[in-house]
């Protein structure tokens, strides 16, 4: 019975990841084609026709621009707590990490652990405030992008302070040593988490290293320079259509939907985060037909490139996590 237990292991979380994924596929293209008919296919049809389709090839080196640095914070991060593995193992292990960008908040990132796991047999639990602290700092990093991008779109500032404050007191909670000891202290004596406490104490102490100063400094600033590139990207698209739109306008509006799309919880973002972006952008006077293309363009070479590497990269190493 072990041994059938162990071969599982390594088949059933991809096969539940798998259909996850299937499924916001499906809900992707439905929003697409919300959005297409809200604006109008055949005006949505026209922009498409008129857009300057060289322009894609820059726009994606940016996206991969975004990646690199990201990669770079994950494998920073990965040091910090002192888990050790081979440059490829780690970049493989982010680049499959992708695929999963359509799961809430991206949470289904959890999935990296899995594969440290079966590449490198690390602690789930030591890898996993990795995830999070990604997360949060990516965020952190859009915040900072949309408040200095916010004087060309004064709209969303109780969003801005609301995520600020939330996230803020998120990495304070981590660091009050004294509060979250003692929390790991009382859980030894609750039933059902009392058998956890070891992994909940191994999964603190990886989150205070990653949120200490200096750590989370460096996670920011990475943060804030690689979705910067995909505000760049944003522009582009933009331009693409003809659209005389300053960096600052298309900073907020990609920096405050991708906010708005993570905090929302929904896979992806998935239509939260669209329909964020068409709106600023129609609200700033771009035409519906346009504002919905942009929107569709933008998302497939940001979000659907990086789950397509995704994929690309799960498919290449499935003998060595099966």
């Amino acid at each position: 019975m072990p041994e059938q237990k162990s071969e599982n292991y390594g088949t059933k979380p991809l096969s539940r990841f798998r259909k996850r994924l299937f499924l916001s596929i499906i809900a992707g293209l439905c929003v697409f084609i919300a959005l297409s008919i809200y604006a109008d296919v055949g005006e949505v049809t026209k922009a498409f026709a008129e857009f300057k389709w060289s322009y894609i090839p820059l726009i994606l080196f940016l996206t991969l621009l975004n990646y690199f640095l990201r990669f770079y914070k994950w494998d920073y991060y990965l040091r910090s707590i002192e888990i050790k593995i081979k440059g490829i193992d780690s970049l493989q292990v982010f680049l499959s990490g992708l695929s999963m960008s359509v799961t809430p908040a991206k949470l289904g990132e959890v999935f990296k652990s899995y594969l440290l796991k079966r590449l490198n047999n690390i602690e789930v639990s030591r890898s996993i405030p990795v995830v999070f602290a990604e997360r949060i700092t990516d965020m952190l990093g859009l915040l900072a992008l949309a408040a200095i991008s916010f004087s060309a779109f004064e709209y969303g500032k109780e969003v801005l302070i609301f995520v600020l404050v939330l996230l803020l007191a998120l990495v304070a909670i981590t660091q009050s040593r004294r509060l979250c000891l003692k929390f790991l202290q009382i859980s030894k004596s609750v039933p059902l988490i009392n058998r956890l406490s070891g992994s909940l104490r191994i999964i603190y102490e990886s989150a205070y290293t990653l949120f200490r100063l200096k750590n989370l400094i460096v996670a920011i600033l990475i943060s804030v320079v690689s979705w910067g590139f995909e505000c760049l990207a944003m522009y582009l698209v933009l331009a693409g259509f003809g659209v005389n739109a300053s960096i600052l306008l298309s900073t907020f509006v990609f920096s405050f939907s991708s906010l708005v799309g993570a905090i929302s919880m929904i896979p992806g973002g998935l239509g939260v985060a669209e329909g964020s972006f068409a709106g600023l952008l129609i609200l700033s006077g771009i035409p519906k037909g346009i504002a919905a293309s942009t929107t569709v363009i933008i998302r497939f070479c940001t979000l659907w490139f990086g789950v397509l590497i995704g994929l690309i990269t799960i498919f290449i190493i499935k003998d060595k996590i099966s």
